[in-house]
């Protein structure tokens, strides 16, 4: 879990520089509410403790790989794969803490019913 929280403090730094760094805050932009949402649901997640911390980590790596994916989609059908290349490490990270995260709970849960 702690890989995780760690991801999530490293993709939550990234969108706070895109934010202070791009003209990313205006009203033409139709990712600010979804990019903004997962810029405080990131930390929010990596934030709980207890049993609610894993799931609510998945969701938030869900919610961003799929904004991300969609925000990169945007570009490929622009025919400007190249300006939208650098969405892949956010998603791959995204989805691979999710997985890991997935992995992680369901080895715990067998761990606790005596299955391991």
């Amino acid at each position: 879990m702690r890989i995780a929280r760690w991801t999530i403090v490293a993709l939550t730094v990234v969108m706070i520089y895109y934010f202070v760094t791009s003209n990313a805050i205006r009203s033409g932009n139709p990712f600010l509410v979804p990019d903004v949402i997962l810029t405080v649901l990131l930390p929010a997640s990596a934030a709980l403790r207890g049993r609610f911390a894993v799931p609510a980590m998945i969701f938030a790596f869900a919610w961003a790989a799929a904004v991300w994916t969609v925000s990169l989609c945007t570009y490929i059908t622009r025919g400007a794969f190249a300006d939208g290349a650098n969405h892949l490490p956010l998603i791959f990270s995204s989805v691979l803490a999710a997985g890991l995260l997935a992995t992680t709970a369901l080895g715990h849960g067998d761990r606790e019913r005596g299955r391991a």
